[in-house]
C-alpha cells in the first residue's frame, strides 16, 4: 500500500514537471525517417520559406494543421542533417487563420477556450520563425494589436508581408 502511494505521488509528481517543461518544435507535427531519398535539400545552402495560411478548421479547440506544418518542415529537414540555423523561416497568418495569432484571454473571451496553437506559436519563435498577422485582417474581424499573442507581429497586410519576404529571396509555401 506504501508502495503505491509512493509510486502514485512519484507519477504526479513527474507529470506536473513535463507540463511545467516549455514545448519544442519537436512537441508537434510527427515526421518520419526516410532512409535515402532520392531528393533531399543541400546542408551547406540556405532555404528561405514564407508560409502563407489563410485557412483554420472548424473546430476551434485544435491546432491549426498548416501552421504545424511549420513545424514539420523545420524538423524533417534538420532531421536530415540542415543545420537549423540555414532554415529562414516566416509564417504570414491572415483570413481565418487570423484568430490563430490571438492571445489566450481574447481567445477564451471568444471562443471559450484558450488559443490551442500558443504553445505552437511559442516554440516556432524560439525555433527563430518570423510570424506575423495581416493587419486587414486582425482590424477587419475586430482585434486590435494588444489583442494579438506575444510571439507575433503585426504586418501593414498579408500582401505586404508576403511582397516583403519574397523580395528578399523567400521562396513562398502555400497550404491554403
Amino acid at each position: 500500500m506504501k508502495n503505491r502511494i509512493l509510486l502514485l505521488i512519484s507519477l504526479t509528481l513527474i507529470l506536473q514537471i513535463q507540463a511545467q517543461q516549455p514545448k519544442t518544435i519537436a512537441d508537434f507535427g510527427k515526421v518520419f525517417k526516410i532512409e535515402k531519398p532520392d531528393l533531399v535539400l543541400q546542408k551547406n545552402k540556405i532555404y528561405k520559406v514564407v508560409f502563407d495560411v489563410f485557412t483554420d478548421g472548424k473546430k476551434k479547440s485544435k491546432k491549426n494543421g498548416a501552421i504545424v506544418t511549420v513545424a514539420r518542415y523545420l524538423q524533417m529537414h534538420v532531421q536530415q542533417g540542415v543545420p537549423k540555423e540555414n532554415l529562414k523561416v516566416a509564417l504570414v497568418l491572415h483570413g481565418a487563420a487570423t484568430k490563430n495569432a490571438l492571445n489566450d484571454a481574447t481567445y477564451l473571451k471568444k471562443y471559450g477556450k484558450e488559443n490551442p496553437n500558443s504553445a505552437l506559436l511559442h516554440a516556432l519563435k524560439q525555433a527563430n520563425v518570423d510570424i506575423f498577422v495581416c493587419g486587414q485582417s486582425l482590424y477587419a474581424k475586430g482585434y486590435k494589436k494588444e489583442h494579438i499573442a506575444t510571439d507575433v507581429q503585426v504586418s501593414l497586410s498579408a500582401l505586404t508581408a508576403l511582397v516583403h519576404f519574397q523580395t528578399a529571396g523567400y521562396q513562398q509555401i502555400n497550404f491554403n
